[in-house]
């Protein structure tokens, strides 16, 4: 049934759910597992707007951002191996994160998008909607959100 899937990871509790149920898919299915971390770049309109707000920390570098990345898709396929996953691959982009899972599962054609209900975004989704939501609701393939 699946031949490939993707997580979407964002180093989250609930991402790493959406890892143990993917691994498992992949392992009964025999299927390519992918795993990608996207990070969003900070604007110069927001980094700017950082140096204004005195008591708050500057927003990270784009190098903070992906040694975060790189960490997280790391923990995500030693967690996806352990679980019996045997075709695990890690990817990292950066850009808007639905829209960039979206267009990245067409790319690669995967069976499926599985994801956490939930990432460190939460106070963001409430205001805009969770990236799950946008994902669920953009992709073309088969989406599985874990709770």
């Amino acid at each position: 049934m699946f031949k490939s899937l993707l997580v979407a990871v964002d180093g989250s509790e609930h991402s790493m759910r959406a890892v143990d149920t993917a691994a498992d898919l992949a392992k009964d299915h025999d299927a390519r597992l992918l795993i990608l971390h996207v990070y969003k770049a900070v604007t110069l309109m927001e980094s700017t707007h950082s140096l204004v707000r005195t008591r708050q920390s500057l927003a990270p570098s784009d190098d903070a951002l992906r040694d975060f990345a790189q960490e997280a898709v790391k923990e995500a396929k030693e967690r996806a191996i352990q679980r019996g996953a045997r075709r695990v691959e890690t990817y990292i982009k950066r850009g808007q994160p639905a829209r960039s899972i979206v267009d990245f599962a067409k790319e690669q054609g995967v069976d499926a998008i599985v994801l956490g209900s939930r990432g460190w975004g939460d106070i963001g989704a409430l205001l805009m909607g969770s990236v799950s939501h946008k994902v669920c609701s953009l992709a073309e393939c088969t989406c599985i959100t874990v709770k």
